[in-house]
């Protein structure tokens, strides 16, 4: 798996979603690196990282080992977890599987609930588009409906849609298909011993504020917030609300 490590200090560990790489954390990762060992991974499939795992045999658990061998290469024992949509499923499967090396995690414009049966069948439909129109068709009818109207900034939109387009079917099917395999975590939330952070926008429609409000009441700390005319992707749409409340997280948990 290709990582890159920026910085020093307590490690932060930041995970990009589905159809995304690592560089979609640059600003945030250029500015946490001032102060933190920053690390930054592509998820297999995604990036720089090669599709090595059958598409039957690839999930969270997966990918959340990957994530668990790079921490032992960097030899890092302690650290901040964030993840972005499905790298927030990620996460939640990291801190379930590992808590002992977490000092704090988070979602952003992610959820700890399973998929509806509706939602399953719907990705399973996207999966048949890509075998049949490929990444490049699929990537663009997705790119259109993560911002909200408001996000004017469409050199940002192409460059992230140009990244994504070149990713293969194969990928994309195996990512998806993992997603509906996996199970809720609501339990992780509950009984998280650390921190929580979670980011969310009130227009999104793959992380719905019905969710976002509902999984903010279960971890005994939290830290959340929400953002108006936001859709699927804060980091971008809420810039420097997004980065200010990730450093005031990861400084609280240090």
């Amino acid at each position: 798996m290709y990582y890159k490590v920026s910085g020093k200090g307590k490690a932060v560990v930041l995970l990009h979603g589905f159809i995304e790489e690592g560089s979609m954390w640059d600003a945030v990762s250029k500015v946490l690196s001032l102060k933190y060992k920053v690390i930054v991974p592509d998820l297999e499939g995604f990036g720089n990282s090669k599709l090595e795992t059958l598409t039957s045999k690839l999930s969270m658990e997966k990918y959340a080992d990957d994530v668990f061998e790079m921490l032992k290469t960097e030899k890092v024992k302690s650290c901040v977890l964030l993840g972005h949509s499905m790298g927030g499923y990620v996460t939640l499967q990291f801190a379930e599987k590992f808590p002992d090396l977490l000092s704090g995690f988070g979602l952003l414009n992610s959820h700890c609930f399973e998929d509806a049966p509706e939602k399953k069948e719907n990705r399973r439909k996207g999966n048949e588009f890509i075998l049949k129109h490929g990444t490049k068709v699929f990537v663009k009818e997705l790119y259109r409906n993560l911002f909200h109207p408001s996000f004017k900034n469409e050199k940002l939109i192409a460059t992230l849609t140009v990244k994504a387009e070149k990713y293969s079917p194969e990928a994309l099917i195996a990512a998806n298909t993992a997603m509906i395999n996996r199970k809720g975590k609501e339990d992780v939330l509950k009984n998280a011993k650390v921190p929580v952070l979670l980011v969310g926008g009130k227009q999104d429609p793959a992380a719905p504020i019905e969710f976002f409000l509902k999984q903010s009441s279960m971890p005994p700390v939290v830290d959340f917030h929400l953002f108006d005319n936001t859709k699927h992707m804060s980091m971008f749409e809420k810039k420097k609300e997004t980065l200010s409340a990730i450093q005031n997280f990861v400084e609280r948990c240090s």
